[in-house]
């Protein structure tokens, strides 16, 4: 049977382990003290030697192990920064300013209930797979798959400069992307949605002792998700809440939304959606 060369390594490690075996074994046999000692001191040196090289293979193990995890919610040029400084990704939790991004299929109920559940499946894969490197290529975050949706945020755990503009920045290319898409014939989604929203939030490991993920929790992540509701209630592509629109004003085009009072609040939270061409 044929061995990868992380097999072939811990092969290797194992003459080592042999190799000091043997020496004990000689030494034993040996009559001259001399002989004994130095037989002794080769064994011992052979076992420094075989901890070094597993403990080295581990941390190389380790470190494919992180890169693999990472490669599924960054780009590989966030992953890459963040190998250089693993403690990114050992917080505790912090307060940082962000933006959330939350994105989900029009009508998608409608779309499916005619369709195999293999097809389902690959069309939301082929779809999630476009939309994510977008979110990557704006230095965006994966937070998670939410069905037929998903939830970015922008400026973790990495700092992202002008973060809010490349979340629109991004909300804009899924939708031009999609646009494409439906140009070329290759999908049946005929709508996105988009919800964006910039204020502060709780990072870091966040779960149980079992399973945690990285990930965000505060205010600013329900408003983003109430104002995706907006967006579908206004058939608008992309709405932002005013938090946004004050970082990105001027960047984009832009109307004044509906102000809505969001389920859970008192206060009514203005809105504005963003405008754009079909074509980048």
């Amino acid at each position: 049977m044929e061995l990868n060369i992380l097999q072939a390594i811990e092969l290797a490690i194992s003459h080592e382990l042999e190799a000091r075996r043997r020496y004990l074994a000689l030494a034993d046999e040996a009559d001259d003290p001399e002989l004994r000692r130095l037989l002794n001191e080769i064994a011992q040196e052979e076992a420094g030697h075989e901890a070094s090289l597993r403990s080295r293979l581990r941390l190389y193990e380790q470190r494919i192990l992180l890169r693999d995890t990472l490669s599924r919610y960054v780009s590989p040029e966030m992953t890459e920064e963040i190998l250089k400084n693993p403690e990114i990704m050992q917080l505790g939790g912090q307060r940082r300013h962000l933006t959330v991004l939350f994105a989900d299929i029009m009508a998608f109920t409608t779309i499916s209930e005619h369709k195999d559940p293999a097809e389902v499946v690959d069309m939301l894969n082929h779809f999630f797979t476009q939309m994510v490197d977008l979110v990557f290529e704006h230095q965006g975050t994966l937070d998670k798959f939410l069905g037929d949706g998903l939830m970015a945020f922008f400026g973790a755990p990495l700092e992202v400069p002008r973060a809010a503009s490349q979340a629109v920045a991004c909300a804009i290319a899924m939708q031009q992307r999609l646009h494409a898409l439906k140009q070329e014939g290759v999908t049946p989604i005929q709508g996105l949605r988009v919800g964006v929203n910039t204020g502060e939030a709780i990072v870091g490991n966040i779960g149980s002792a079992k399973r945690m993920d990285f990930t965000i929790v505060g205010d600013v992540v329900n408003v983003a998700a109430r104002l995706l509701e907006v967006a579908r209630q206004e058939e608008a592509p992309i709405v932002i809440s005013e938090a946004t629109y004050r970082e990105v004003e001027g960047q984009f085009s832009m109307k004044a939304g509906p102000s809505v009072v969001l389920r859970g609040r008192q206060q009514a939270t203005v809105s504005h959606l963003v405008e754009f061409p079909l074509t980048p």
